[in-house]
């Protein structure tokens, strides 16, 4: 932005004079014909002498002057700001005061229609992205944890009676791992990623030696096909354990 020239900053000076003046009179004169009315008197006569219209007058050239410059700049720099109202209602008392904002303080201009940030926006599909893979990485540790533990599979079912848990173990699994999407992917690394394609092959390769309709969990549990799918899951907890790619909340499987 091209900095005003001199003339223009005298015009700004003379302006905020005249404005400085206008204002005082106005607050100023009322409690002074209020004390003295002849005192008031006085000034009324000095203020409307032809000396001081002169003198008033050639101001007001010079603040005209800075009011267009301010029109001027909110048109071109600042058009969708609400700075308009006072250039044009107390305008040449306003005008000192736009100035100072947009020219010396150098407050933000409002040049196009709020839109939203570029860099807030990529900000928060940042944290959106992290927290996918957290929620990720969450489900398929929990599920292979549930797969685990006995204990924690009965406790499900104690505390949702009507859930088919023998059913929801196989379904949460094949809702959850989905390898062949990238942000899957990217969520573990090559050994995870390992790990967890080893489970799911065994999960196959015993959901297709299961009836169509499983058995309830306490029964399910007693069965050969399932102890070799918690044995599995134990031990990749345990081989992730070790490796230390496990989140710091999963806890060492039951045996």
């Amino acid at each position: 932005m091209k900095r005003p020239n001199k003339f223009i900053s005298f015009c700004f000076l003379i302006n905020a004079l005249q404005a400085a003046i206008f204002i005082g009179l106005f607050v100023g004169l009322i409690p002074i014909v209020l004390i003295s009315q002849k005192l008031g008197n006085r000034l009324f006569e000095m203020f409307g002498s032809d000396t001081f219209m002169y003198i008033f007058n050639g101001l007001t050239f010079f603040s005209f002057i800075n009011w267009i410059f301010c029109i001027r700049f909110w048109y071109k720099n600042d058009k969708y700001s609400k700075a308009i109202f006072g250039l044009l209602f107390p305008n040449v008392i306003y005008a000192p005061f736009y100035y100072y904002q947009v020219i010396i303080k150098k407050r933000p201009l409002r040049n196009t229609i709020d839109s939203p940030n570029l860099d807030l926006e990529k900000n928060e599909n940042a944290i959106d992205q992290n927290d996918f893979v957290a929620l990720t990485r969450k489900n398929i540790f929990e599920i292979i944890e549930l797969w685990s533990s006995k204990d924690k599979q009965l406790d499900y079912q104690d505390s949702v009676p009507i859930a088919d848990v023998s059913s929801e173990l196989f379904c949460q699994w094949a809702d959850s791992y989905t390898p062949e999407f990238i942000d899957f992917r990217e969520a573990f690394n090559t050994v995870e990623l390992g790990l967890l394609s080893e489970f799911d092959k065994e999960l196959n390769i015993i959901s297709g030696k299961t009836p169509n309709r499983l058995p309830e969990i306490r029964e399910f549990i007693e069965t050969d096909e399932w102890k070799v799918l918690s044995d599995k899951a134990k031990e990749i907890l345990i081989e992730l354990n070790t490796v230390g790619n496990i989140s710091s909340r999963c806890t060492t499987p039951d045996f």
